[in-house]
């Protein structure tokens, strides 16, 4: 190993200990780099700044799930109303196995970014799943409501059943920590949000208590 990759882990690991204890406003700079051997002039060869070298650790895991999911939403998107009952009973466990796998091969990259990004572009990662969630079933949900002439979308419980569904992966990660058994909870976690979904995003024209 050359002496700059060598040296560039020594700051990566050194930051991921430090980011984890203090959070990233209080992270120390002098400290990372103590702990390295290296000085702090060292550190910006290799990064712009405290946020880029914070991104170091957690940008590439967090795009890789962004991947993940984006991938299983263009496959959604082209599913239609009558064949999305399905997709229960284990229709969505490929999903389901992918991206507790990718949260749990980066289990303190994720806590990072759950954790202690405050002060980072990160600090808003749920919120952004949630968006990339919400967005893409707000899409499908106006495909389907051309085949529900008398129904209407909910947008606040669409908007609630994305928060959920993220939110339930987050849960597994920082409660359960055997993968394989996530895997199987999130399994029925999702059967039961495919088969709720339909009926909670629509209601019926005629009622006027909509939570739109």
């Amino acid at each position: 190993m050359d002496n700059n990759k060598e040296t560039k882990e020594r700051l990566i690991e050194s930051a991921r200990a430090e980011f984890s204890e203090k959070g990233y406003t209080k992270a120390s700079l002098r400290k990372i780099c103590a702990d390295a051997g290296v000085t702090t002039g060292a550190l910006y060869f290799f990064f712009k700044d405290k946020e880029d070298l914070f991104a170091a650790i957690v940008e590439q895991p967090f795009d890789e799930l962004k991947k993940i999911l984006l991938g299983h939403f263009s496959t959604e998107m082209e599913i239609p109303l009558s064949e999305i009952y399905e997709h229960i009973n284990g229709g969505h466990d490929e999903l389901s196995a992918a991206m507790i796998h990718q949260l749990y091969a980066n289990y303190e990259a994720f806590m990072l970014l759950l954790t202690k990004s405050q002060g980072t572009r990160f600090e808003c990662c749920v919120d952004e799943m949630v968006d990339m969630t919400d967005q893409t079933y707000r899409a499908m949900a106006e495909n389907m409501a051309r085949q529900l002439p008398n129904k209407r979308i909910n947008t606040y419980m669409l908007h609630w059943l994305s928060h959920m569904i993220i939110d339930a992966f987050i849960h597994l990660l920082t409660h359960e920590p055997n993968e394989k058994k996530a895997v199987g909870i999130m399994s029925r976690i999702m059967n039961f949000y495919v088969s709720s979904w339909v009926g909670l995003v629509f209601e019926d024209k005629k009622n006027n208590h909509s939570g739109r």
